[in-house]
């Protein structure tokens, strides 16, 4: 008994000689048993003011950093004087009794959009041996003032930002997935040679900052490692990299998705896989069906011969979502990560698509030529109205659709409407006055994010996440006479247009990809009106006026370039 408390006098007496020391260290840290109450009763910072950091802490960045909802992170590792990393198994490493890291999170918050700290993470090993029994879990909550962080646990969108400190079974349920628990911190992500084609949102590597080649040089680990590359081109690379570091921590034999009836499909990168066929990802999941996903057959389709093939791959739709029941990676994150998207995107349409795929719509042909010829033996273009005959010559100049307006009327009182089925928009342009709202509607069995970024009409805005079976409301804000493209930040092929008018009396015309001919009439408007005006994407806005009994031609140009023409013949009603 008296041998009890004489133990936790000393440590109690070693720990208030930590407190009262302006920098702590690292060594006498490494010896604590139980998580500091403060940030600043750790060894990270050497000054009261919690700015300098230790120099015992090595900087390090992973060439693939973890997603976190778009927060930007620092790292920082301290491994006690005369020890070594046991590298004997190069994808798994074993820690030394002592280790110390260190994650910072930096957040923007709502009300006065600056970047501020929001939580600090902190790992100690603490036991010999390996997993997490041999670790203790430390998670701190800054305090507005930035003057000191807390120890903490499981709260949601702190300090007015987004971010959440996870539990301590989260950080559980992520970290299992490696032998000794540590990840970020392993010879692909440290791989000086790999760097040139890193990926992930975040501050990039800095000189100085720790790499396989610090820790090779200062020799801390047991087993030299050959630097390695991860196999393939630059975009395989940088797709291979992200799936390591972003669903690989879950998805291998260790993870938590093992325990999820999962074992099946393995992300995670050794470094014996010398070519991209031979690794995890294409054995486990390219071109192979979903076993307990149902809602697509795929888990990565190769998509080279349709676009529309991305929407069978559940890797692709899951990463789309923000469902906490349907999302990828499921854990610690509630934004889709568009950058990744892009790049799973790109790889997706480098893959080998089977030939037995049967996709929801047929694939167009190319022509072998771009310029067209017209029909012959036309009819001649008179009849009651307005009647249009437009001409394309080439057929990469014909547009997708063209609206054909009364500008002198200004009574047009729209609410349009656009859906998304089947991975495309329902309408290739839609209407509406400056002012009115648009309906957004999303029937499509995945989420959509759109957005318009029109530079020339400084025209800008973006919706958020539209899940299923959703819909929202934007106002047409813009000035009439200007149409502007909406796309989907999820699904790069999308595209339509919405226009602000004045008119009612208009007309929409759908045009094929290859119908470079086409006629139209238009009636049902006031006699009197003489101004006309059609718009389509890659001519825009075209002026002119016709009177009963008059017949006009309009030349298409692109770059002072003749390309087609319209014919307009006008009569009585």
């Amino acid at each position: 008994m008296l041998f009890a408390v004489a133990l936790l006098l000393t440590s109690f007496q070693q720990f208030s000689q930590a407190q009262s020391q302006s920098s702590l260290n690292c060594s006498l840290t490494s010896t604590f048993s139980n998580a500091p109450k403060q940030l600043s009763q750790t060894c990270l910072y050497t000054d009261a003011n919690l700015q300098q950091i230790s120099t015992q802490l090595k900087k390090f960045t992973p060439n693939y950093q973890l997603w976190s909802d778009g927060s930007n992170k620092s790292r920082w590792i301290y491994l006690p004087t005369n020890t070594q990393i046991d590298s004997s198994n190069p994808d798994r490493w074993i820690f030394p009794v002592g280790t110390q890291i260190f994650k910072e999170f930096r957040q923007t918050t709502k009300d006065t959009h600056r970047e501020i700290k929001v939580e600090t993470r902190h790992l100690q090993k603490i036991k010999p041996g390996y997993g997490v029994d041999s670790w203790m879990i430390s998670t701190y909550l800054w305090n507005l003032p930035q003057t000191d962080a807390y120890l903490s646990d499981a709260k949601s969108n702190v300090l007015n930002t987004d971010h959440d400190i996870p539990s301590t079974q989260d950080c559980i349920d992520c970290h299992k997935g490696n032998k000794d628990f540590i990840l970020g911190f392993e010879a692909i992500q440290l791989s000086d040679k790999q760097a040139r084609f890193s990926f992930g949102h975040g501050p990039t590597r800095q000189v100085n900052e720790w790499t396989l080649k610090s820790l090779i040089t200062h020799r801390l680990l047991t087993h030299p490692i050959k630097m390695p590359v991860l196999p393939g081109t630059p975009i395989e690379q940088k797709a291979l990299g992200y799936l390591h570091a972003n669903c690989g921590n879950c998805h291998n034999k260790l993870g938590y998705a093992a325990d999820k009836e999962a074992q099946h499909l393995k992300f995670r990168h050794e470094l014996a896989f010398d070519t991209v066929a031979k690794t995890d990802v294409y054995k486990t999941a390219v071109n192979q069906k979903t076993q307990n996903f149902t809602a697509v057959p795929y888990i990565v389709l190769g998509a080279q011969s349709e676009e529309l093939a991305l929407y069978q791959s559940a890797l692709y739709l899951r990463m789309n979502s923000i469902d906490e029941n349907y999302r990828m990676p499921m854990l610690a994150t509630e934004k889709v990560d568009y950058q990744a998207i892009s790049l799973i995107h790109q790889w997706l349409t480098t893959l080998p698509t089977p030939d037995h795929v049967i996709f929801h719509k047929s694939q167009h042909k190319q022509l072998s030529a771009t310029t067209i010829k017209t029909p012959k033996n036309r009819e001649p273009l008179t009849g009651p109205g307005l009647q249009v005959e437009i001409r394309f010559d080439n057929s990469q100049l014909i547009p997708p659709v063209l609206a054909l307006y009364w500008p002198e009327d200004s009574s047009l009182t729209a609410s349009p409407v656009m859906d998304h089925k089947d991975g495309h928009f329902t309408e290739k342009l839609i209407l509406g006055n400056k002012g009115s709202h648009m309906s957004l509607r999303n029937s499509d069995e995945v989420g959509h994010t759109i957005y318009v970024k029109d530079k020339k009409q400084k025209v800008r805005w973006q919706l958020n996440y539209m899940p299923p079976n959703s819909s929202f409301e934007q106002e047409l804000f813009w000035d009439n006479d200007i149409f502007v493209e909406i796309k989907c930040r999820l699904h790069l092929y999308m595209s339509s247009w919405v226009g602000s008018i004045s008119s009612k009396y208009y007309k929409i015309v759908e045009i094929e990809a290859q119908q470079n001919y086409l006629r139209f009439a238009m009636s049902s408007y006031p006699e009197h009106f003489k101004k006309i005006k059609i718009w389509m994407p890659k001519y825009g806005l075209l002026e002119t006026s016709i009177e009963i009994g008059e017949k006009k031609s309009i030349e298409l140009k692109i770059a002072n370039r003749i390309v087609g023409v319209i014919r307009l013949n006008r009569a009585a009603q």
